[in-house]
């Protein structure tokens, strides 16, 4: 589980996108127009099973912003649905994939078959309101457009086909696992239901799952090929993709004058820390609740912000604070690159919404090439404001593809990670690890620290409480084994990790209140902050915008 700071956000739904809709706005603080659509949206293309079709005739753009207000980005979504031949029932297009903002091109599913479609077009613009408090506010506009007739069956006598969706593996890889997901197959219903099969590599022809997702088992080195084959009485047809397996980067040291920030400060203590990237300017911790590092976040805050940490304010052990500038690899649509773009992360890689925060999305990691010249420009930022080093949030995106919408294996998540980490000290920067305890023992290769959410909440802030479990194709052993899968991992090698428990939990208790043993902050403190190879507790607030800040071991 991971939290973030909760935006000020107005959202504005605009049925019909008409001129006067944005007076929906008019108890806000001032106006903004809604996103504007130019000419008449119609559905063009093969208006049958396997067909191609797409929305033509339709053009957006942001609407005109109030003075001082500012446009944060701009994104078009299209959702596909199959309807009755009245429109009266619809249901989710069969062949919708997980990319909303990539799906102006529908591939017509059999189950569309008899049934008209509908695409619902929204335009949404993000606008910043407040840049003092970063405030800003959503507003959408939306078109529907029918097609005039109803979805044809697919040819009779045509083999059946079947295409591979949500999308592929880089064709050069460090990851040595992929699953590939296959869509539902096109057919006449005269030819009989057709047969999907499917074969990696040499290996022998095997039934496609039910779920449609073929998994390839451990990869070696070298260049490896899957083919998905469909086939019933009117023949078949085999689609095939080819890939290479080569080895995953090796780590790459920090370059020129890098701080590391150690387990241990001078007194003998974990280094305190404050984690404060729900505000525009940090909240200066002095006296007695000073500490040596603060993590905030790396758009918002300046190069002299920075600047005056490193040389005005107070540490806790250090001569001055140090600062690390965290990042998400979630897309946000509320940061200035967030349009979809070739600059930008592509449409196609933006899948599901986090859940519990609508500004964000989960990022296909497997589009190398695009994430990392994302993340190659966000580096250089924080390299450019003079930070000391890189925390990246939600690295853990082989959560269940139920969540995601992609079928990513941690092989894939390395492959990405070690670029973007090796990145990080190549531009002078420690590198800190974020969650996935799963794989501290992998992560402490190409880091200097971490940073860790809810594990004493959840037992699994140290190897001891993971040993044995069983995940991604490996158990988690002790600390001294090969695959240590707890945060000690880090400061067992002198590396410093920074933990978070939050209030808006109920789970640790404040400092002087009553409950139960393991809930009170004296037995949160000396489980997780006490130990030999503990780690920097503090409880916060869920927004982390430093009204509450509780360190170990008073928290005071």
């Amino acid at each position: 589980m991971r939290f973030r700071r909760a935006a000020a956000v107005a959202v504005v739904l605009l049925a019909g996108a008409a001129p006067h809709a944005a007076a929906a706005t008019s108890r806000a603080r001032h106006t903004i127009a809604p996103p504007v659509a130019v000419g008449h949206a119609r559905i063009a293309g093969l208006l049958r099973d396997g067909g191609v079709v797409r929305e033509l005739g339709l053009r957006w753009h942001a609407g005109p912003l109030p003075p001082g207000d500012r446009l944060l980005s701009f994104e078009v979504a299209y959702e596909w649905r199959a309807c009755s031949p009245r429109a009266r029932h619809c249901r989710p297009g069969g062949g919708t994939t997980e990319t909303p903002f990539a799906a102006s091109h529908y591939t017509v599913a059999h189950s569309d078959t008899g049934r008209r479609l509908e695409l619902i077009e929204t335009a949404t613009e993000v606008v910043e309101t407040d840049p003092a408090t970063f405030s800003f506010r959503v507003v959408r506009a939306t078109r529907r457009v029918l097609a005039g007739a109803v979805v044809a069956a697919y040819p009779r006598s045509q083999a059946p086909a079947t295409a591979f969706v949500n999308g592929l593996p880089p064709q050069t890889t460090g990851s040595t696992s992929e699953r590939f997901t296959v869509s539902a197959p096109h057919w006449n219903a005269a030819d009989g239901h057709p047969a999907l099969r499917y074969r990696i590599d040499g290996r022998a022809w095997r039934n496609v799952p039910r779920r449609k997702v073929v998994a390839t088992g451990r990869l070696g080195l070298g260049p490896h090929r899957i083919a998905v084959r469909t086939a019933n009485a009117a023949g078949s047809t085999t689609r095939r993709f080819a890939w290479r397996v080569v080895p995953l980067p090796a780590p790459v040291a920090c370059q020129g004058v890098c701080w590391a920030p150690p387990h241990l400060d001078s007194t003998g203590h974990p280094m305190r820390w404050d984690w404060q990237i729900g505000r525009v300017a940090a909240l200066q911790r002095t006296g007695a609740r000073a500490v040596d590092l603060y993590d905030i976040d790396g758009f918002l805050t300046t190069r002299a912000q920075v600047r005056a940490l490193h040389t005005t304010w107070q540490a806790s052990t250090l001569a001055h604070p140090r600062t690390a500038c965290y990042l998400d690899l979630a897309w946000e649509d509320y940061r200035p690159d967030a349009t979809p773009s070739p600059r930008g992360f592509p449409a196609a890689a933006l899948g599901r919404v986090y859940y519990g925060y609508p500004q964000e999305r989960w990022v296909d990691l497997r589009r190398v090439a695009a994430v990392v010249q994302v993340f190659d420009a966000r580096i250089a930022m924080c390299a450019r404001k003079g930070f000391d080093a890189v925390e990246i949030d939600d690295i853990d995106s082989f959560n269940p593809p139920g969540t995601t919408g992609f079928q990513l294996t941690r092989g894939d998540v390395q492959n990405l990670l070690a670029r973007i980490l090796n990145h990080i000290h190549r531009a002078g920067m420690s590198a800190l690890w974020k969650n996935s305890g799963i794989l501290a023992w992998w992560g402490r290769r190409y880091t200097d620290g971490a940073v860790v959410e809810e594990c004493y909440q959840y037992d699994e802030c140290f190897a001891a409480q993971l040993a044995g479990s069983r995940q991604f194709g490996f158990a988690c052993t002790g600390l001294a084994g090969a695959h240590p899968c707890g945060y000690d991992a880090f400061t067992a090698q002198g590396k410093w990790v920074g933990e978070a428990e939050y209030r808006e939990d109920g789970f640790v208790c404040g400092p002087s209140k009553p409950c139960p043993p393991r809930h009170r902050f004296s037995t949160y403190c000396q489980k997780v902050y006490a130990t030999a190879n503990g780690l920097s507790a503090v409880k916060f607030d869920v927004d982390l915008d430093g009204r509450l800040f509780r360190p170990c071991p008073a928290g005071r």
